[in-house]
């Protein structure tokens, strides 16, 4: 099976997101393992694949992005994921990660293609990629049993590459897009009345709703104890995780999937404090899972209670990218049963 050749097509937008993330996790597990990969990406990623650069440079990187049109934009995605089609002669499998074009990618293929579905999907888009003959990944069971798709690979990190700390954090941190989905007013509520000093990691985004949420709802707030730090580098969030006493994750519903981020507190020591996850049971030693406020203002007053090598030994023992890499190996096999 070392011998198989992937290649694996990342989302065109920026190396930040979540499914860039899971996707450059993944590309640098199989290489590790010995598997040929290469890596279909903006040419601004780095990685130890194979790289056939599918942009200039990620798309939220772009300096004309805000000035893009609609048309231009489509048309900057579809070709960077589609690029791959022209050398399906190299390869065995497609595995892409963009739902917008996986289907069209699957139709036009002569080899076959796998997604992992990082985001909800409507019933007739899943049944698009279905007539397209792709095979469908989901992340958990709480979107398997949504998505309908008969394999379920969590995601994974390098937790053993993550630096962490069990000392005690003198900050509480939120990390996502600043939307009002995420919760990050609430976060802020927490922190005050828990009287504790939260910092914010997260990109804004220029469309009116962000921008008015920003404006509106975190903007004030922010001072000596309230701060916001924007988008910053995968290390500094590493930084900041291992330096605080808990993450905090408020979104008001039922969480599909564990978080990134959260595998990536847990790494680093962390403790979370979240609302539920959807078929998944924690240690209580490791965090909190209440959609109570107050419960989770409680939760971020005691974080330093919790057990930060507890928090480290279950991200190890559960998240490791190699982990997901042996899945994805396994249903690559049963893909193709010759290779």
């Amino acid at each position: 099976m070392k011998n198989l050749r992937i290649a694996m097509v990342a989302p065109p937008f920026g190396a930040i997101g979540g499914p860039e993330i899971v996707c450059a996790h993944l590309t640098e597990a199989l290489v590790k393992q010995g598997v040929d990969v290469t890596l279909y990406a903006p040419g601004d990623w780095v990685t130890s694949a194979t790289h056939i650069p599918i942009l200039p440079q990620s798309l939220w990187a772009m300096p004309d992005f805000t000035l893009q049109t609609d048309i231009e934009r489509r048309n900057l995605i579809f070709s960077s994921q589609l690029q791959v089609l022209k050398d399906t002669v190299n390869f065995d499998i497609i595995h892409t990660h963009s739902q917008r074009t996986a289907a069209t990618l699957g139709k036009l293929s002569n080899i076959p293609c796998l997604i992992t579905l990082h985001n909800q999907i409507a019933l007739r888009d899943l049944a698009q990629l279905d007539e397209a003959g792709v095979t469908c990944v989901a992340i958990s069971k709480g979107r398997q049993e949504r998505q309908l798709s008969a394999t379920v690979i969590q995601n994974g990190i390098p937790v053993e590459d993550i630096p962490f700390s069990l000392e005690k954090g003198s900050y509480i941190i939120c990390v996502g897009r600043i939307i009002e989905q995420k919760g990050i007013h609430l976060a802020i509520d927490i922190a005050r009345a828990a009287q504790k000093k939260l910092i914010i990691i997260g990109r804004v985004g220029n469309t009116p709703n962000r921008q008015a949420y920003y404006q509106e709802k975190i903007l004030p707030f922010l001072n000596d104890s309230i701060q916001f730090k924007g988008e910053v580098s995968q290390k500094e969030i590493f930084d900041y995780l291992k330096g605080a006493s808990a993450l905090l994750i408020p979104i008001q519903s039922n969480l599909s999937v564990v978080p990134l981020i959260a595998m990536e507190a847990l790494a680093c020591g962390t403790p979370v404090i979240t609302t539920s996850i959807n078929g998944e049971s924690f240690p209580q030693t490791i965090g909190c899972f209440s959609f109570d406020t107050d419960e989770l203002t409680q939760a971020v007053l005691n974080a330093d209670s919790f057990d930060r090598q507890a928090c480290r030994t279950y991200a190890l023992e559960n998240f490791g990218s190699a982990r997901m890499a042996e899945r994805y190996m396994k249903l690559y096999s049963e893909i193709l049963p010759s290779a």
